[in-house]
């Protein structure tokens, strides 16, 4: 696949999402975009890397009739090793048992999203590995040391069905007083821990591989991941966050407001009988507007083209956990 397809596969992922924060009166353009574009490029990156899927997803172990959960359980034993018996760095340990095993739970694809990510990180900038007290669940996350819980923190969950997103739109990590945060990597310290990992894999690879195996072939044949520890599909996304936008599609809106973002005079001054179709211009104009700044250099009717689509994709398709 070449870079232009990845780039048009990863834009079409978060599209949805760009067009419900439009609604949400909090538009994405400019570094954030670029941010969050390039967050999620990680994100696909880490899921295409673990082909063998999710040990603890019902999808994936049905999918897999089981190997996925394997596969799982020996890359788990692998960091133990690599952590216990060679000293490596949890997070090392648990993102090269991952790459090994090709499968992983959320605390490993979290390892390997900071990993992943650290030659993207700024400085000022840190990636943290996040837990829920909620649910047993662990996440990556890209925030600004110093202004950690502000709107640039961005979730990377390569567990979760779903796009990287902003911290306030998360499932999860809408609440910052329910989550804890560990093993953060600035700028410097993540680039060194990443070359430190590439240079121990490269050096060692064969020797990691072969005690791969021999974890892989312990496992039993049989073995899958107990039934009370799977879980189905869960959205990164919000609910609240969905039922906001959902909510502000269908409702009036205010003339000056409308204004300010660009609905035509005619249309603000359709009697208040006519209120929704004042609701539909906004909606169009908000949509032309994302249509334009995922794609620049997008002409207008081109943009309009696209706009019924946008639109029904944040309404209803935000929180497409898949088949």
């Amino acid at each position: 696949m070449g870079a232009e397809e990845v780039y048009r596969q990863n834009d079409a992922r978060l599209r949805p999402y760009v067009m419900a924060r439009a609604i949400d009166g909090r538009v994405v353009d400019g570094e954030d975009l670029a941010r969050l574009r390039q967050a999620n490029l990680t994100v696909d990156a880490i899921r295409q890397s673990l082909p063998m899927g999710r040990g603890n997803a019902a999808a994936d172990v049905e999918r897999t009739a089981g190997e996925s959960s394997r596969s799982t359980e020996a890359g788990i034993n692998m960091a133990s090793h690599l952590e216990r018996d060679a000293h490596w760095n949890v997070t090392l340990a648990r993102a090269a048992g991952a790459l090994l095993a090709r499968a992983a739970n959320c605390d490993g694809r979290a390892a390997l999203s900071v990993m992943a990510h650290t030659p993207h990180v700024q400085p000022g900038e840190a990636l943290y590995q996040v837990t829920s007290s909620k649910i047993g669940h662990v996440w990556a996350e890209w925030r600004r040391e110093g202004n950690p819980r502000l709107d640039f923190a961005l979730v990377m969950d390569a567990w979760m069905e779903g796009p990287a997103v902003f911290a306030s739109d998360g499932q999860l990590s809408e609440q910052p007083g329910l989550t804890n945060s560990y093993f953060n990597f600035s700028h410097v310290s993540g680039l060194a821990a990443r070359a430190q990992m590439d240079a121990l894999l490269s050096n060692a690879g064969g020797a990691l591989q072969a005690r791969f195996m021999q974890e892989r072939l312990a496992i039993p044949p049989d073995f899958r991941t107990a039934p009370r520890l799977t879980y189905s599909a869960m959205s990164v996304i919000s609910r609240g966050f969905e039922l906001r936008v959902q909510k502000k599609l269908a409702r009036t809106v205010v003339a000056p407001k409308a204004a300010r973002v660009g609905v035509p005079p005619k249309a603000l001054a359709a009697p208040r009988s006519q209120q929704m179709a004042r609701r539909e211009v906004l909606n169009d104009v908000l949509a032309v507007g994302v249509a334009r700044t995922m794609t620049p250099g997008l002409g207008i009717k081109a943009a309009q083209g696209e706009a019924p689509e946008l639109l029904h994709a944040a309404g209803h398709r935000l929180r497409d956990k898949g088949p």
